[in-house]
């Protein structure tokens, strides 16, 4: 893996494309990541850095406390990171992410974030100095390690995961699992759903976020390069051929979506699924725009006055700078 220090060009804190991070500034601590899943959305984006390669922007933590202090209101949470992922098992990642976290959360704004790492004791620390304001979303799509070492082959174990969702929720922080993407024919099956539910219910989490993954021309040729299984591969692009084109609710960009009929049914088979072990499904309506409408929970539903502010938010008053005199 190769590791590089850059500078960023723009903000830091920057409005993303997806309509389920409306009004919530993100930040991205890499380009790149050195989790190097085969079918991860980033392999498509103009900004890919290529493989084995992890472009880190340096100053980021002293320009997002900069930036928060110029906000005319503050935010009520900050989303890391929706191009990576803030823990990356590299050292430079991994320290600007504290650095960045404790900035924000320090200044008295939440900090919310989605992850297939490893969670340091360090950041556990902070979390359990600002209970309530930390929410986490841990991705995890099986509960077979073999099958995750294949597809994910740089992310943390399903162990790890799972000691992460409990660690977390021992110090106050907000959890919710994202099995995001599932593969139809290959992590979705109900012995295995029924599994990673089961596992959801026993460490105490009751809200699981759904997709199924989508096809860029990126993440086929990735597939084919870093999946040996040749017949693994064909089980998991083959239900495309009959796919739809889709963009991405909020204007992120699109892809090749499984038919409506196949994830319709999919979804419909999860919620009953997950109804048997006291979870609540959310599917993503960014990515299933014509069978959902809903949230995915990539960040907390909040109080009533505060779903007005998320409204307003979207029009950056919430914590764009002042003017320039």
């Amino acid at each position: 893996m190769t590791v590089r220090f850059i500078e960023r060009r723009g903000a830091v804190l920057t409005p993303s494309g997806l309509a389920c991070l409306a009004g919530v500034p993100t930040v991205n601590i890499t380009s790149g990541c050195a989790h190097g899943c085969a079918y991860c959305y980033a392999r498509g984006y103009s900004r890919y850095p290529g493989e084995d390669t992890v472009l880190v922007y340096r100053d980021t933590a002293a320009r997002v406390a900069r930036e928060m202090a110029r906000k005319r209101r503050p935010p009520h949470a900050v989303y890391f990171c929706p191009s990576c992922d803030a823990f990356q098992p590299v050292s430079a990642v991994l320290e600007l992410s504290y650095q960045s976290m404790a900035a924000i959360l320090d200044a008295g704004v939440g900090v919310e974030f989605v992850t297939k790492g490893a969670i340091p004791d360090r950041f556990l620390d902070l979390f359990s100095r600002h209970s309530g304001r930390v929410s986490a979303q841990v991705g995890l799509t099986t509960l077979d390690d073999g099958l995750r070492t294949v597809l994910e082959s740089g992310a943390a174990s399903v162990a790890e995961r799972l000691r992460s969702i409990l660690r977390l929720k021992a110090v106050g922080v907000s959890v919710s699992v994202r099995a995001d993407p599932l593969i139809y024919g290959v992590t979705d099956s109900d012995s295995s759903l029924a599994a990673l539910m089961a596992a959801c219910r026993e460490r105490g989490v009751r809200d699981v976020a759904v997709s199924y993954l989508f096809i860029r021309p990126a993440i086929a040729s990735s597939l084919k390069r870093h999946v040996a299984d040749r017949s693994l591969v064909e089980r998991i692009l083959a239900p495309y051929a009959q796919g739809r084109r889709f963009a991405l609710r909020g204007g992120a960009g699109g892809g090749l979506a499984l038919p409506e009929a196949i994830r319709r049914a999919g979804f419909e088979r999860m919620k009953q699924l997950a109804a048997g072990h006291g979870l609540e499904i959310h599917v993503c309506g960014c990515k299933n725009a014509d069978v959902a409408s809903g949230r995915c929970h990539l960040v907390r539903e909040r109080s009533e006055g505060d779903a007005g502010r998320r409204t307003q938010s979207r029009t950056g008053l919430l914590w764009e700078s002042p003017p320039s005199p």
